[in-house]
């Protein structure tokens, strides 16, 4: 078995993420033209004119895609998919957003910090170029991602103090310009304790999300009560 089936097999969800049809190069996701048209999009589907806000809105769910598949893989199996784009192909979902990542390669967990660190370096850049996103708003939105599906996975495991753990290691090592991932126990529950925004809230298609660090603390607290019983 890969190691995406392994990991799939212990991860409910992570599935959806592996099926593909992965019809595109990964290398697509540094490219300019082809992010300012994911931008377009964005902005389309939410009926939002601002790049800044679309852009964001992108990277949220493509770097939680990102982190899901390459931390699932090295906490299940002990290597990682190897998050690189010049060997994999990638996919869009029916709503524009990145669907997933497949390497035909495998890396030595010790070598995932670095590997992700430029993935999500070169996508940064780019997006930050065509959208007007401020890069460390992009890198806080990367941490937060990789806090979140390292929760999930240690979750998966039974173990989410594992994840946090994981999650912890991964940013320190990435040597990039990231805001250490920060948890709260709510309610006997770990939970991240979000640093970035994703914005969706100013397309006034939604509110501002449970865990947002927008809202006050103790607006965030009761939201964070709330999902601890479910």
């Amino acid at each position: 078995m890969t190691v995406y089936e392994l990991a799939a097999a212990r991860v409910p969800g992570l599935g959806e993420y592996l099926d593909g049809p992965f019809d595109l190069p990964a290398s697509v996701m540094c490219d300019r033209q082809w992010l300012a048209d994911r931008v377009a999009d964005t902005g389309r589907r939410w009926t939002c004119t601002d790049d800044r806000v679309n852009g964001t809105l992108w990277w949220y769910s493509a770097s939680s895609t990102l982190a899901y598949i390459a931390v699932a893989t090295a906490m299940v199996t002990g290597e990682a998919a190897d998050p690189g784009v010049e060997n994999a192909s990638c996919f869009l979902r029916p709503d524009g957003y990145l669907g997933g990542v497949r390497s035909e390669r495998v890396i030595a967990v010790d070598r995932l910090p670095a590997a992700l660190a430029s993935t999500f370096g070169g996508v940064v850049d780019a997006l930050s170029a065509v959208s007007g996103a401020r890069r460390q708003s992009l890198w806080a939105i990367a941490t937060d991602s990789i806090a979140n599906r390292s929760l999930d996975v240690g979750a998966a495991l039974g173990d989410r103090a594992l994840g946090s753990e994981f999650g912890a290691w991964l940013v320190r090592e990435m040597a990039s310009p990231m805001p250490r991932p920060r948890f709260v126990e709510v309610g006997g529950r770990t939970f991240t304790q979000r640093c970035s925004c994703c914005l969706l809230y100013l397309t006034g298609g939604a509110d501002k999300c449970v865990s947002c660090p927008r809202r006050t603390p103790a607006d965030r607290l009761r939201g964070l009560e709330a999902a601890a019983r479910y």
